[in-house]
C-alpha cells in the first residue's frame, strides 16, 4: 500500500463548512476595514530576508527562532513573510505611494504567514492574519484612535460580544533608550539564573525580556522599572490623550506596564486584544515611528494591527459558526437527461444570482434527493421531458416552463 502524504505539522486544510466559514470571517473582516477608508493590497508570500531582520529586529524571536528561510537560489536569501507590517512598509516605499497628496494612507489586508513554532492549541506554523496599516508623515491621535477601533469592532463583528482591550505605552526612540538601559541594570545582576533566551535578550533588547513566558522569569518582570516612569513629558500628554479619548468614547480598556509585543519596531502605543485572559491574545498592534525609513524610505510614521483569524474561528460558538458559514445552496440542480442541454437553463439562473450545484450523472434520483437535503438546498430543479421544481421547505413540486422557473422563483439581489 503506498505511503499517504500528510499535511505538514502546525498547518489546517480548510475546506467544506470551515472553508466556507473562513471565507465568510474574511468578507466580514474586509467589510469592517472599508467602513475605515482602508484600501485592500496583496503583498507576495516572501520577501528577502533582510527585510524582516532589519525591520522585526535581529533581537527578536521572530527572526531568531522562527522563520522559514527558503532554499538559497540565485544571489539572494529569501524567507517567507512571519507578518504584514515590514511587507506593507516595502510595497509603499517601493511603489513610491507614499507621495500620494492623500494621507493618511490605509491599507488592509488578508492572508497567510509561517513561523516555525512548535504546533499547540491556537498556535500555527502557517495561520491566518487580517489588519490594517495607516500611514502618515506623523501619526496623530485620530490615526491612532482609528487603528485601535478598527481592530476593535473587527473582532467584535466576527465574535458578536465584547472583548479584552490592553493597553501600553512604548513612548520615543529616547524614552525607549532610557528605559532599555533602566531594564538591563535591573535584570544584570539576576540574568545567570533566568533562561537561556533571556541572557541573550538582555544584551540585544532587553525589553524582550518582559515578554518571556518562561514563570520563574515573569515573577522578577513583576518588580522590574516600569515604563511610564522613563517617559519624556511630550509622551506623557500624548498617552494621557489617548486614553482620555478611550474614555470619552466609552471604550474599556487595561492598563498592562509589560506589554511589549513581539516585534522590535514598536514605539508610542502598543495594545492587544483578548476575547479570554485565560486564551492567547487574538491580536494586536501599535505605532511605529521609524520603521519606514529604516527600510530606506521617507521619514513617515505608522500605526497597525493585526488579527490571529484562526484563533477568531476558535472562540466562535457552534451556533455562531452556523450563522458566519454562510447561506444555504439555492438550487440542487438533477440533470435527468444527462445531454448536456441543461446547460443554458443552468447559466441563467446563476445570472439570476441563484446558488447552484450539479448533482453527478452517476447519483441516482434518490441519490440526488439526499444529497439536496445534506447541502440544505432550498429546492430541486429535475431536469428531463418535464422540469420539475421541489420546495424543499414545502415540499411542494411542480411542474414549471423552462422560460418561467426564474419568474416562478423571483428575482433575486445580487
Amino acid at each position: 500500500m503506498k505511503e499517504i502524504i500528510k499535511r505538514p505539522r502546525g498547518t489546517i486544510d480548510y475546506y467544506g463548512e470551515n472553508g466556507n466559514l473562513l471565507s465568510s470571517v474574511m468578507k466580514i473582516l474586509l467589510k469592517e476595514s472599508e467602513l475605515y477608508g482602508c484600501e485592500y493590497c496583496e503583498v507576495p508570500l516572501f520577501e528577502e530576508t533582510r527585510l524582516f531582520h532589519r525591520s522585526v529586529g535581529e533581537g527578536s524571536d521572530i527572526v531568531r527562532k522562527e522563520t522559514f528561510d527558503l532554499v538559497k537560489k540565485g544571489d539572494k536569501d529569501y524567507t517567507l513573510r512571519p507578518e504584514f507590517t515590514a511587507s506593507i512598509n516595502r510595497m509603499v516605499i517601493e511603489n513610491k505611494i507614499w507621495s500620494s497628496p492623500d494621507l493618511p494612507l490605509r491599507f488592509s489586508y488578508f492572508g497567510p504567514v509561517f513561523r516555525y513554532e512548535r504546533p499547540q492549541s491556537g498556535r500555527l506554523r502557517q495561520f491566518y492574519q487580517y489588519g490594517c496599516e495607516f500611514f502618515d508623515n506623523k501619526i496623530d491621535i485620530d490615526a491612532s484612535l482609528d487603528a485601535i477601533l478598527l481592530a476593535i469592532t473587527s473582532a467584535e463583528k466576527v465574535l458578536k460580544h465584547e472583548i479584552t482591550l490592553k493597553i501600553n505605552y512604548l513612548g520615543s526612540l529616547s524614552s525607549r533608550e532610557n528605559y532599555k538601559k533602566a531594564l538591563y541594570d535591573y535584570f544584570a545582576p539576576q540574568i545567570s539564573s533566568m533562561c537561556e533566551d533571556c541572557k541573550e535578550r538582555l544584551v540585544k533588547n532587553p525589553l524582550r525580556i518582559l515578554d518571556c513566558k518562561v514563570e520563574e522569569d515573569q515573577k522578577l518582570c513583576l518588580n522590574a522599572p516600569k515604563i511610564t516612569d522613563y517617559l519624556i513629558e511630550e509622551d506623557k500628554e500624548e498617552f494621557k490623550n489617548l486614553l482620555s479619548a478611550l474614555d470619552s468614547a466609552n471604550i474599556k480598556y487595561v492598563l498592562d506596564p509589560s506589554l511589549v509585543r513581539g516585534l522590535d519596531y514598536y514605539t508610542g502605543v502598543v495594545f492587544e486584544l483578548y476575547d479570554s485572559l485565560d486564551f492567547p491574545a487574538i491580536g494586536g498592534g501599535g505605532k511605529y515611528s521609524s520603521l519606514m525609513s529604516d527600510l530606506g524610505g521617507p521619514d513617515f510614521e505608522g500605526i497597525g494591527f493585526s488579527l490571529g483569524v484562526d484563533r477568531l474561528l476558535m472562540r466562535l460558538s457552534d451556533d455562531e459558526k452556523a450563522k458566519l458559514v454562510g447561506e444555504d445552496l439555492d438550487i440542487l440542480f438533477i440533470d435527468m437527461k444527462k445531454d448536456g442541454k441543461a446547460l443554458s437553463l443552468v447559466n441563467n439562473l446563476r445570472k439570476a444570482n441563484y446558488s447552484l450545484r450539479i448533482a453527478s450523472l452517476s447519483r441516482s434520483l434518490t441519490g440526488a434527493l439526499k444529497m439536496a437535503d445534506r447541502l440544505h438546498a432550498k429546492y430541486v430543479i429535475i431536469y428531463e421531458d418535464e422540469i420539475k421544481v421541489k420546495d424543499l421547505k414545502t415540499r411542494e413540486q411542480r411542474v414549471v416552463n423552462e422560460e418561467d422557473i426564474i419568474s416562478y422563483l423571483g428575482e433575486k439581489d445580487a
